[in-house]
């Protein structure tokens, strides 16, 4: 007999509701200073006058398009050398160990040669976001390549299937659940990273709003920014979700959890 189950959203929006309450209590009664946790009201009304006069959608929007640039390029340039190290011996032996010293490398310390390549502008964000997009998506993406099934493979050489058709058709799909994982995880590593330039340099973006109204002492419009920053980031894993469920069709069913 199937027990009736909670629609799945009620549980965030349980743990969210407790959160606020802790916070109400704890901000109201002053368990903790209002010049350190302003109150959710306050909160609220910052984010929506920030909202109607446009300063929260200026800065966001600088965010975004930095984030989405170089998130793409990010992607791009990690699925292609996955590519490439997964098919031949000579790249690999001449480019992995040289991407895997480059990663170790933290990025917060190369900051200021970004800075003199691509300048403190939006173009220094999209360069950053790049870097720090670009070596989870390689990793999944390398080894979604090799995780084909050999067999398979050996059967369409045997029936005269060129190395092209083989990526296309076996290697390439076989690789869309790790290349996927790759991807989700690199939509938060975008808005750290673009955050974190915003920090250093930048005149506009939710960083550099969350870091001027903290100077200003708005702690309300800084809490507002950072729950702009965790929306739009639910909002963009949620969306490549919603993608990997539909190219990843096969796969569908082990997202989901069956507690009956």
């Amino acid at each position: 007999m199937r027990h009736s189950r909670l629609p799945p959203y009620l549980y965030p929006a349980s743990a969210i509701l407790v959160v606020l309450v802790l916070w109400h209590f704890a901000s109201v009664r002053q368990w903790v200073p209002d010049y350190l946790l302003p109150q959710p009201l306050k909160v609220v009304v910052a984010i929506v006058d920030g909202v109607l006069d446009g300063t929260i959608w200026f800065h966001l929007r600088s965010t975004l398009i930095a984030g989405f640039v170089g998130y793409l390029i990010g992607a791009m340039l990690a699925i292609l050398l996955a590519f490439l190290i997964s098919e031949s011996k000579w790249v690999e032996r001449s480019l992995l160990l040289p991407l895997l010293a480059a990663q170790s490398t933290p990025k917060v310390a190369i900051a200021p040669l970004i800075f003199l390549w691509a300048g403190f502008d939006i173009s220094g964000n999209i360069v950053m976001v790049s870097l720090i997009c670009f070596f989870p998506i390689f990793t999944n993406a390398l080894t979604g390549f090799r995780a084909y099934d050999p067999d398979l493979v050996d059967l369409l050489r045997a029936a005269g299937a060129s190395r092209a058709h083989i990526w296309w058709h076996v290697k390439f799909p076989g690789s869309f659940v790790h290349l996927f994982a790759g991807l989700e995880v690199a939509i938060a590593f975008a808005l750290i990273g673009c955050v974190v330039m915003e920090f250093i340099s930048s005149t506009r973006g939710m960083g550099f709003l969350i870091q001027d109204a903290s100077s200003r002492f708005e702690l309300p419009l800084s809490f507002g920014a950072l729950l702009a920053l965790s929306a739009v980031g639910i909002a963009c894993n949620a969306a490549v979700r919603r993608i990997r469920q539909k190219v990843v069709f096969w796969n569908a069913g082990h997202a989901e959890v069956d507690h009956a």
